[in-house]
């Protein structure tokens, strides 16, 4: 949890609904948004994950929260208000935590002298992408990221490569083994066709934050589909021995 005395902190005049809250203090963590009285102690709490946008107009923020109620701030700084409520709202998940595989030996308990090294050619693409979006300067930036077609381009280079370094001089025998790990990746290509629909409708509507959530999970389900799709490449690579 971030400390909320470090917190970004915003004057701003609050409207919930149709009760005018005067002037208050908006104060934003990485888990929600607290408005505090100015004439009071008390305090607000909005979890992030109820906000289901935010959208600016002449200097105010409606912010509409799932439950149906609506949050107006009024104020100069209105527009590096929301952009901080957008990019807490939009924070990727630890998508890591959902590759239980990668870098373990449940991942890579192939005797095979390789393993360790298919395993993190396979998973390459996700992670390289995760760290390009690390480092993006904005929400669309880090959807970019996750380029569908570009990882299912990857993925499939990948793929062939295997079968190539195991029966380059055969062709039939690399063909086959092409098609079965190919087989074995459906499951992932479906995923990563959801995630591309997801981006695409994330890139039509910025302000609704109930989009960018439906890519989230989608990216999230996409790493963990990755992870169960590499044991059975995992199984399917032993029974190819390398360079024969």
């Amino acid at each position: 949890m971030i400390d909320r005395a470090a917190a970004p902190k915003f004057v701003v005049l609050t409207r919930i609904g149709r009760t005018d809250l005067g002037e208050t203090t908006v104060v934003i963590d990485e888990d929600a948004l607290h408005v505090m009285m100015r004439e009071s102690d008390q305090m607000i709490r909005v979890p992030l994950t109820s906000i289901d946008g935010a959208v600016l107009a002449e200097g105010e923020i409606l912010l509409a929260l799932r439950d149906g109620t609506n949050i107006t701030f009024v104020a100069r700084t209105a527009s590096a208000l929301r952009e901080v409520i957008l990019g807490r709202c939009r924070a990727l998940p630890e998508l890591t935590h959902a590759l239980r595989a990668f870098g373990s030996r449940r991942g890579h308990r192939s005797t095979r002298a390789i393993a360790a090294d298919d395993q993190r050619r396979f998973f390459a693409p996700l992670l390289d992408a995760r760290r390009q979006a690390g480092t993006a300067n904005t929400s669309l930036a880090a959807v970019a990221a996750f380029d569908a077609d570009a990882l299912s381009r990857a993925f499939e280079s990948e793929l062939r490569g295997f079968a190539a370094e195991r029966y380059g001089a055969h062709p039939a025998a690399r063909r086959a083994l092409e098609a079965e790990l190919i087989d074995l990746s459906e499951p992932l290509q479906a995923a990563l066709d959801g995630l591309r629909d997801a981006a695409r409708n994330v890139t039509t509507s910025v302000d609704d934050l109930r989009l960018w959530r439906e890519w989230a999970r989608q990216l999230n389900a996409t790493f963990e589909i990755a992870d169960r799709v590499w044991l059975s490449l995992d199984v399917a690579l032993d029974a190819n021995p390398w360079n024969l």
